[in-house]
């Protein structure tokens, strides 16, 4: 029997692509999956990247997580100077140097 730990690093060694296929694979909840990854990554077993792309030029409207009329979605007011907003995290496990 293997503990959740164990499970989650199985499930992206086996080539999952997001924390929904590992719930999926894996049997556990989001919630032990989530507790399970963030372990993971502080003790170095799983990388975790962020590839920030902030907002977009045309505005909240052309965003995924803008509303259809144009408001934010994500709580900003708008698009920032600095480019933040959504962003996408990869997760993958760790290859030894």
């Amino acid at each position: 029997m293997s503990g959740p730990l164990t499970a989650v690093l199985k499930a992206f060694g086996a080539g999952v692509h997001s924390v929904d296929e590992v719930v999926v694979r894996t049997g556990l909840s989001r919630d032990v999956v989530d507790a399970a990854i963030g372990h993971l990554v502080r003790a170095g077993r799983l990388e975790s990247r962020e590839l920030a792309i902030g907002c977009p030029d045309g505005g909240c409207g052309s965003c995924a997580s803008g509303q259809v009329d144009g408001s934010a979605g994500c709580g900003a007011s708008g698009p920032s100077e600095r480019r933040s907003g959504p962003v996408l995290v990869t997760l993958s496990l760790r290859r030894p140097h």
